[in-house]
């Protein structure tokens, strides 16, 4: 039986990938995550651990390793790099049966740190095509914006600098000179929110950057909010962040909006090579650099063959890291520590 703890309160919707043969054990308040998964370990004493994304729990598992049970990170990275506690973290890490970064950036830059782990390994993420609805629901979208016919060039995600949605705001007006009809649609919430509308305001462009917000867990792709499905072109330029070290790992929006047929612009830094093929389901470019955002997003809108090829082979792309496929390649790491 595999045991799954996570955020959350009991009888929400679970996502989609939480449709398996599983428990899932739900906890509202994050402060009473650590003694509950203390309590889960020594309790049930599982044979394998795996913790995802949450360094904190590393000594519990370290405890629980000395009575025989083994674990596995995953590790993205950025909770990392910019880390004050970078050094202990590496080393507690190195410490684990198994480390799985999400990209083979991440695991290089880790190992550049001095990660070294009993096995190393790198599984990229995974996507549910299945989860999207049909093209069709972009129109909702657009009546809701009152988009009509516009261009929309889409940004998904936490709105942060290393995301270079900004890049994007400052490459607008060049893209206007060439797509009349173009707008900018941000979806998420964050940090940057209101420097980004202050930079759109700037540059007397805030009518054609809309903000829509936070999406509730599980709604995103349907109905009111199927964003992919709207949009013409997805862009995420990320790029690394000087004062922080951090940068995008992998970016699975990409393989989301390569899901819905939608051709991607990407940036170079980071892990985002591993999931746009550049040249084939998207572009990938200086997420530094307004000049070449704007002329690889001008370049998708006004050539509709290429962008038709490229949201092909996103879709392809998307089907062949599907969640199950991804699932496979994480139960044969989780075997290995286990079993031997």
């Amino acid at each position: 039986m595999v045991r799954v703890l996570a955020r959350g309160y009991e009888g929400e919707p679970v996502s989609e990938n939480e449709k398996i043969p599983a428990e899932v054990v739900r906890v509202g308040w994050k402060p009473f995550l650590w003694p509950r998964f203390v309590g889960e370990v020594f309790g049930n004493r599982p044979e394998v651990i795996l913790l995802t994304h949450r360094a904190d729990f590393l000594r519990p598992a370290l405890a629980a390793q000395k009575l025989r049970m083994p674990f596995a990170v995953i590790v993205h990275g950025n909770e990392v790099y910019g880390s004050r506690r970078r050094g202990e973290l590496i080393a507690a890490m190195s410490r684990a049966d198994a480390v799985i970064a999400v990209s083979e950036y991440a695991l290089g830059r880790l190992k550049e740190l001095g990660l070294r782990a009993k096995k190393m390994t790198a599984i990229t993420n995974g996507v549910s095509p299945e989860i999207f609805g049909p093209p069709g629901d972009g129109e909702i979208v657009r009546r809701r914006f009152g988009l009509g016919e516009k261009k929309i060039i889409l940004s998904v995600g936490r709105l942060r600098a290393v995301k270079g949605f900004d890049t994007v705001i400052r490459a607008m007006p060049r893209i206007l000179d060439k797509v009349l009809e173009a707008v900018y649609l941000i979806v998420g919430g964050g940090p940057e929110a209101i420097p980004l509308w202050a930079l759109a305001k700037e540059l007397g462009i805030e009518e054609r950057v809309i903000f829509a917000g936070e999406v509730p867990m599980g709604e995103f792709g349907r109905g009111e909010h199927a964003y992919y499905q709207a949009s013409d072109v997805f862009a995420m330029p990320s790029r690394e962040d000087s004062t922080t070290g951090q940068t995008e790992a992998f970016g699975i929006a990409h393989l989301e909006a390569g899901a819905c047929g939608v051709p991607v612009v990407g940036g170079r830094s980071g892990g985002s090579g591993e999931a746009v093929a550049d040249g084939k389901s998207g572009l990938l470019v200086n997420g530094d650099r307004p000049d070449e955002v704007a002329d690889a997003l001008i370049r998708i809108l006004t050539t509709p063959d290429l962008a038709k090829s490229m949201g092909e082979e996103g879709r392809r792309r998307a089907e062949e890291r599907r969640w199950s496929v991804v699932a496979g390649e994480y139960e044969t790491v989780l075997r290995e520590v286990a079993y031997g």
